[in-house]
């Protein structure tokens, strides 16, 4: 994503939420270390509406459980054939949601989700490095 997107994403996406969701109280905002991330004018954009952002080791390994959902999301496309008409993609595309929300997935999830404290303290331990995760 280009910087400038990135800048209409936070603005036109990520502030209404917070408004919706925390109002006036203070939130934290979490984001990996890519460089629209990490970027002056983003810097700036937070630092003007009052949004913390959680600090990041510089090398450390992504502990965004969403990308494990990614994971997932890619495991099922791959073994679904390949779309030939509008209808077939549609098909796929309903197997698909159906399989991401099915209680099966959603243990998944929830153990990525109670992993969470122990990945942190395995960054923590590895200063920012590779860690097992």
């Amino acid at each position: 994503m280009r910087l400038a997107g990135y800048v209409d994403v936070l603005k036109d996406s990520l502030i209404p939420v917070i408004r919706t969701y925390f109002g006036a109280r203070p939130c934290i905002c979490q984001q990996d270390g890519a460089s629209v991330h990490t970027a002056q004018v983003v810097h700036d954009f937070f630092n003007r509406r009052h949004i913390r952002v959680l600090e990041w080791p510089s090398r450390s390994p992504d502990l965004h459980i969403i990308e494990h959902v990614w994971h997932y999301l890619k495991e099922i496309l791959r073994g679904l054939p390949v779309a030939n008409s509008r209808a077939e993609l549609w098909a796929n595309i309903q197997i698909a949601v159906n399989k991401m929300w099915a209680a099966e997935m959603t243990m998944k999830i929830n153990k990525l989700y109670e992993s969470l404290p122990n990945r942190m303290q395995a960054v923590i331990d590895a200063h920012g490095g590779n860690t097992k995760y």
